[in-house]
């Protein structure tokens, strides 16, 4: 907690002395040196430390690209060139141990967006109600930077309950979470704190995005902000993932009823008009602008994720670090047609085949993609069936939309599924090709209680399957928490 505490003070003091222009908050420039006693004497500081937030956010160590890795990598779809541990061979082959710096990397990259978005809400609401910026700061608009703020402080215990805990449905979340800071760490004070259950985490998670959803804008009017920062289409997407994740099924099936139509082409009903883009490829071609992308972390050449934290480093060929794909009898690349859009989008080279998506290995501008459109309408097909058990058109037609949009001849009729456990396979391989690359993958597999299929190497040889009962199941707490919270919990 230590270390966390001092990289959120570093970093909130980073952020206070950079600002950025609206549209182009991802591409800091510098400004004036702030003491913390002015940052909210001006709606130009206030913005500053809203864009602060996402900077902290889009961290290589998190959303900016390792979080979305490590996620991939865990699974049955990439194999590694290389045994490096700092590109996370150790997430590959399950190893992570409480000091591996994986496991304390992104603990605690996550914990310092949270303070920093604890601090920021604390300072917020207090000049707010102390009337400071009452002048220049609209009642519209302090609801908004709330909004975002909450949103993402939900997005980061999303994601650290997905790596450093079982998932809510074992012990319907009963089981040990993690600790949930919701107040400013401005000292070593606070550090002891104990670690709330799984299901008291969540509960936090939705209360955060239920109040944020009361307060969001519904469109920025511009699409660089509409694909970068929270708004309420974002929260409500994003609902749809933490209910799923909870299996709560008429829950996901309320919130997707707010943005979702009854028919296709499934454009939101509502806010920011999401939709499937016509072209797969086009997703994640720069300038990344498509009305497919609810939320991506953008990057650019002087604001991106770094060398070996990037997407395209892992992902593309012509790197000894890279991850190529698990191809032959069984492998999804084996069962993906030839056509399929998504398969067009890998590349054989050197006898290995590549995940293309992301193609800047350079300069490192790939946005790293947080929630699609394509996502929602999926979501809202599982939840459709497992609430009732029961195939219906409306979620073969939501599939179809998803699948088509890339196999053209792909198809898939009521007929088709005799039972419900065959379309939750179909879903699910839908979903493992749809999302490839974007850190999906490992977390479907555990929100369902599912085991981590093995996997083997022509050079460093097979990597057992992993059951929900294993240890290695998830991530254990890092060594640093441990040293500085005496009341967390191995």
């Amino acid at each position: 907690m230590k270390n966390i505490l001092k990289a959120s003070i570093i970093l909130l003091l980073i952020l206070l002395t950079t600002g950025c222009t609206k549209d182009e908050w991802m591409n800091p420039a510098p400004i004036t040196s702030l003491s913390d006693l002015t940052v909210f004497d001006t709606k130009e500081r206030i913005e500053n430390q809203v864009n602060g937030m996402y900077a902290s956010l889009k961290s290589g160590q998190h959303l900016g690209g390792r979080f979305l890795i490590y996620n991939d990598v865990r699974c049955d779809n990439f194999l590694p060139k290389s045994s490096n541990l700092v590109t996370c061979f150790a997430t590959w082959n399950h190893t992570v141990i409480s000091s591996t710096n994986e496991v304390q990397n992104l603990w605690g990259a996550v914990y310092a967006t949270i303070n920093v978005v604890n601090v920021f809400l604390d300072g917020l609401t207090a000049a707010w109600d102390e009337g400071k910026i009452t002048d220049f700061v609209t009642q519209a608009e302090y609801n908004q930077y709330k909004s975002e703020a909450l949103t993402i402080r939900a997005m980061c215990y999303f994601d650290l309950m997905q790596m450093y805990s079982k998932p809510y449905n074992i012990g319907s979340g009963a089981n040990r979470g993690v600790p949930l800071r919701l107040t400013p760490n401005k000292s070593a004070e606070g550090n002891d704190l104990a670690p709330s259950t799984v299901a008291e985490v969540y509960d936090q998670i939705l209360k955060d995005l239920n109040d944020a959803e009361g307060m969001a804008i519904s469109n920025y009017g511009s699409t660089p902000l509409n694909i970068t920062r929270v708004h309420k289409n974002t929260i409500i997407a994003y609902k749809t993932r933490v209910y799923l994740h909870m299996q709560n099924w008429p829950s996901v099936i309320t919130e997707s009823a707010k943005i979702v139509p009854a028919a296709a082409p499934f454009t939101a009903s509502s806010g920011v008009p999401n939709t499937l883009d016509a072209s797969y490829a086009d997703i994640f071609v720069s300038p990344n602008t498509t009305m497919e992308s609810i939320l991506s972390m953008p990057h650019t050449a002087s604001s991106n994720p770094g060398t070996q934290n990037n997407l395209a480093h892992y992902y593309q060929s012509g790197s000894d670090e890279a991850y190529y794909l698990v191809t032959g009898p069984g492998s999804l690349y084996d069962a993906m047609d030839d056509t399929d859009a998504r398969k067009v989008m890998m590349s054989n080279v050197d006898g290995n085949v590549y995940l293309t998506k992301y193609v800047d290995r350079a300069s490192r501008t790939d946005y790293s993609p947080v929630i699609r459109w394509a996502e929602v309408l999926l979501n809202r097909a599982e939840a459709l069936v497992r609430s009732g058990n029961t195939v219906t058109q409306g979620a073969v037609d939501l599939l179809n939309a998803v699948r088509t949009r890339s196999l053209a001849t792909g198809a898939y009729t009521l007929a088709d599924f005799s039972s419900a456990a065959q379309f939750y396979t179909a879903i699910l391989q839908e979903r493992n090709m749809e999302f490839l690359g974007e850190g999906i993958r490992n977390m479907d597999l555990m929100r369902l209680g599912l085991t981590i299929p093995a996997k083997t190497s022509s050079i460093f040889g097979t990597v057992a399957a992993i059951p929900s009962s294993a240890q290695s199941y998830f991530w254990p707490v890092p060594d640093s928490e441990l040293s500085y919270n005496g009341l967390m919990t191995p």
